[in-house]
């Protein structure tokens, strides 16, 4: 069974949806706030457009890129296909981010061909105005073909085998300052994603819905999975949960994947008790912690299993709790690790801990990024070998495993913030935040928030003699981050908490200040 699954994991996506296309081509492949593309259809969309990047010099496994910069969309899907196909590594990036940020991810990634909506049109062009390179710019998305216009009169591309080592995307995180780091998915790894998640239930029958934008890393696995498998594939232009309730009240949608905040937003709309009635259904949530309340209100209300996952672009998926039979006193959990993987927790030297004793995360699996892009020293700091030589991953997140077996999240090392599913630094906030004449010294960290499940919250002190206020504070540094990175509240003290090093102890702040904030919006 393990040999088939790994010679199963070597296929490439490209060749299953080919072969989706010839058993079942009227079957639909993904659906777009009602509009549906069948198999046949994206197949032979994925085909031509796979042969126009080929035609432009774009070739398998080659430094030269694909950027996509738009909303969900029946384009956005059939342009992510034919890049399989043709073997051409896709970088989808983060709408949310200021438009320099994406010039230097699109420089850094070696993005030649730009796809875009007319939502994003001014960022695009800013953008690649800013990038060393000369970038084409093609418009997709929209009530119009216009992917299939591009395409058009492009023969059908002769699809050749794909080289599993190969890079299948890049993954960028966002940023206002420096170059986020690419994180390098190869098309082996997305191979083995697909199988590897297979047990929770997907085939060539179910109906996935994701209310997430395909540009992360976990809407681009849903996606990925859903036709690996020949299933069909649900999604919105842009998530609310009175649309999502719409396609669970209209469709029989087996499995459904959430960010904290789409699942909140659904569960809580009108009519979502209605929908769901007598439909059993497979819920995924990832990205940030759910209270126990909205753990509870799921399990409750919607029948089916539900999985709370913990993962990273990095490491793929290594761990899963199955909130519907976890005992209650394992709910603060993340889970299990997954058959697939190996956690290993580590001390500041590299030592392996014993169950219980807190450390860093560090996670073996078959789905391990390819690495980080160009960067040699990230690479380095981000890799660790166990006695055999297996490879794992640091997850920079520190954490603890019980005697049970469950995996326990304890503070973030890496002193990131995971709001709504969006990886969010708060060292690129504190940098502007630094900008304002009034500002001495400013800390960032990630409180909670019903909607986003974690949001940024900012702690200032001033410089002597300057005078501010919180509010008109946060709306300066509001309007010059990108739209994930907006603080939800300032605080202005007297003195920042220090340790020994002069080094903010933003764990003092989150603990000292979380009472007084409560769970924000």
């Amino acid at each position: 069974m393990a040999a088939q699954a790994e010679a199963l994991a070597q296929d490439s996506l490209g060749w299953r949806v080919l072969g989706h296309a010839r058993n079942h081509p009227e079957r639909r492949a993904v659906v777009c706030d009602g509009a549906a593309s069948t198999y046949r259809e994206m197949a032979g969309l994925a085909l031509r457009c796979a042969s126009r990047l080929r035609n432009m010099g774009l070739v398998g496994g080659g430094n030269t890129r694909v950027g996509l910069l738009a909303n969900n969309s029946l384009d956005f899907a059939a342009a992510a296909l034919a890049c399989q196909l043709a073997g051409v590594a896709l970088v989808p990036l983060p709408a949310l981010v200021t438009p320099d940020a994406l010039g230097r991810m699109i420089d850094d990634a070696g993005v030649v061909l730009l796809f875009h909506d007319r939502d994003h049109d001014r960022q695009a062009l800013i953008a690649t105005a800013q990038a060393s390179a000369n970038v084409q710019l093609v418009p997709i998305g929209g009530a119009e073909p216009t992917l299939e216009r591009w395409c058009r009169s492009t023969e059908p591309l002769d699809a050749k085998s794909i080289d599993p080592s190969w890079t299948s995307d890049l993954i960028y995180s966002s940023g206002t300052t420096g170059t986020p780091k690419g994180i390098a998915q190869s098309f082996g790894s997305r191979g083995a994603q697909c199988v590897s998640l297979a047990p929770l239930g997907v085939g060539p029958d179910t109906n996935l819905l994701h209310t997430i934008s395909m540009y992360s890393n976990f809407g681009l696995s849903a996606l990925l999975l859903s036709l690996w498998w020949g299933g069909t594939f649900f999604m919105l232009r842009k998530f609310s949960g009175a649309a999502v309730v719409d396609i669970l009240a209209g469709e029989r949608i087996d499995m459904a994947w959430f960010a904290p905040a789409t699942l909140v937003r659904t569960v809580e709309a009108p009519g979502f008790a209605d929908a769901v009635r007598g439909h059993p259904c497979i819920k995924l949530c990832a990205g940030a912690p759910l209270s126990d309340t909205q753990k509870r209100q799921v399990v409750e209300g919607w029948d089916g299993p539900f999985f709370d996952v913990y993962g990273q672009t990095e490491t793929g998926t290594l761990t899963m709790l199955p909130m519907h039979a976890a005992p209650s006193d394992k709910w603060k959990s993340v889970g299990t690790v997954l058959p697939s993987v190996q956690v290993r927790i580590l001390d500041d030297d590299d030592n392996v801990l014993p169950p219980g004793a807190e450390g860093e995360i560090a996670g073996h699996s078959t789905t391990l990024m390819a690495g980080y892009h160009a960067r040699d020293e990230a690479n380095a700091s981000a890799h660790w070998r166990d006695e055999a030589g297996r490879l794992y991953v640091r997850t920079g997140d520190v954490g603890r495993i019980d005697e049970d077996g469950y995996l326990w999240l304890c503070d973030r090392k890496k002193d990131m913030i995971i709001s709504g599913g969006y990886n969010i630094y708060p060292a690129d906030i504190e940098r502007v935040l630094s900008d304002h004449p009034a500002v001495f010294e400013a800390a960032v960290v990630g409180c909670a928030s019903h909607r986003w499940g974690e949001t940024p919250v900012a702690f200032l002190t001033l410089r002597e003699g300057a005078s501010a206020d919180e509010e008109e504070l946060r709306a300066w540094v509001n309007a010059r981050v990108g739209t994930m990175q907006r603080v939800a509240a300032v605080r202005i003290l007297a003195a920042l908490p220090n340790g020994t090093m002069g080094k903010i102890l933003k764990r003092t702040l989150r603990d000292e200040h979380a009472a007084s904030l409560g769970t924000l919006p």
